[in-house]
Order: C-alpha cells, then structure tokens, then sequence
C-alpha cells in the first residue's frame, strides 16, 4: 500500500552553513520501494506548510527545468558553437520557436494523453 508522509526538522552543518535551516522532508514508499526526499529552504513554516511547499512549489521548479531541459536535450538549445554570434543567436531562434511549436502542440493537441 502506498504512504507518504511529510516531515519538518530544523538542521545545521558543523561547518558550511552559519545557521540552522528548515529541512522538509517527504518519507514515501510507492510498490517501487523507498523514495524519500529532502528540501532545504528558508521558507517559514508559518508562510508555507510543508506538503504545499513540496507539492506545489518544489515540484513545480522541478517541471520547470525538465522543460529547459527538454530543449537544451532535444531542440539543440545547446548548441552555440557557431562562429559567429548571430548565426548562434539564429540556431537558439529556431530551437525556441520549435519549443514553442512542442509546447502548444502537448498544451492543445495531446490533453488526456501518456
């Protein structure tokens, strides 16, 4: 049967960080095994509870940086290793036009989709 179950403790490093810091944490176990997480932050808990944080805002920066990714990986967003700046500038251009192609393409045509 799946759990998860979130958590929050305070935590200081001997010696990198000067302060203790707010550490959530999500223990989960899924039929996959364990799958625990750790977010450091400096967000109060009166500000953020813990499952809102992580849910709502870590997971969301994480969807975030797959999409950066998606183009960095599979548009060739990467790429700049022409010989002149705005032939560099052009090959970025089109990768963020294909980007922008793939995103309305998944946003409008493949809803309710794997």
């Amino acid at each position: 049967e799946p759990a998860r179950v979130f958590a929050e403790l305070r935590y200081q490093t001997l010696e990198s960080w000067s302060r203790t810091r707010r550490v959530v944490a999500k223990a989960e176990h899924l039929a996959r095994g364990a799958n625990p997480r750790f977010v450091v932050t400096s967000i109060s808990a009166e500000a953020r509870p813990a499952q809102p944080l992580y849910e709502e805002d870590y997971c969301a920066r994480g969807e975030a940086e797959n999409r950066i990714k998606e183009q960095q990986l599979y548009l060739f967003a990467d790429r700049t290793s022409a010989g002149t700046i705005r032939a560099n500038q052009l090959r970025l251009f089109f990768a963020s036009v294909a980007y922008t192609l793939l995103n309305a393409l998944r946003r409008r045509g493949l809803p309710g989709t794997d």
